[in-house]
C-alpha cells in the first residue's frame, strides 16, 4: 500500500490530481487513516 506522496511521485501526477481521482470514483483507497 502507498501514501498518497508516495502513489503521486510514483504515477507523476500531483496529489491534488490524486484526490480529484477519487472524489470522481476513479481510485479507491483500500484503506483510510483517519488520524
Amino acid at each position: 500500500m502507498y501514501k498518497i506522496g508516495e502513489l503521486s511521485k510514483l504515477c507523476k501526477v500531483s496529489v491534488k490530481t490524486l484526490r480529484y481521482y477519487e472524489r470522481e470514483g476513479l481510485l479507491i483507497p483500500d484503506e483510510v487513516d483517519t488520524f
